[in-house]
């Protein structure tokens, strides 16, 4: 089993435009790289999209691969492993629109 890096690593290790690269920096222990320019957010719209970037490296991460089927995805997002590595991101970033974002993703959550 993957064992995320506290997402603050996958921020700072993140200088690279590429999108989602798994990159194993120990025993078990896997980054993935977002550029810090996806994840800023001026308005609700890109925070909503950062936190959709995040999400996406969270899942490769976590053992999901970017052409999952939608129902290895949605089992991916369900895991602690998930929402431990974007709520350390959206921390990490400590943008408040992109707080607000995640926590309006756990609200929405919530209500399904």
């Amino acid at each position: 089993m993957k064992t995320i890096v506290p997402v603050a690593s996958i921020l700072a290790a993140l200088s690279t435009p590429a999108m989602a690269q798994e990159v194993k920096i120990g025993p078990a222990r896997y980054a993935v790289a977002v550029a810090r320019a996806d994840v800023s957010a001026t308005t609700p719209a890109s925070a909503r999209r950062a936190l959709n970037r995040i999400g996406r490296a969270a899942t490769a991460v976590c053992g999901g691969a970017g052409g999952s089927l939608r129902e290895v995805t949605r089992a991916v997002e369900a895991t602690a492993c998930w929402r431990e590595a974007v709520d350390g991101a959206v921390r990490a970033v400590a943008a408040p629109l992109l707080s607000q974002a995640w926590q309006d993703h756990h609200v929405s959550e919530n209500r399904s």
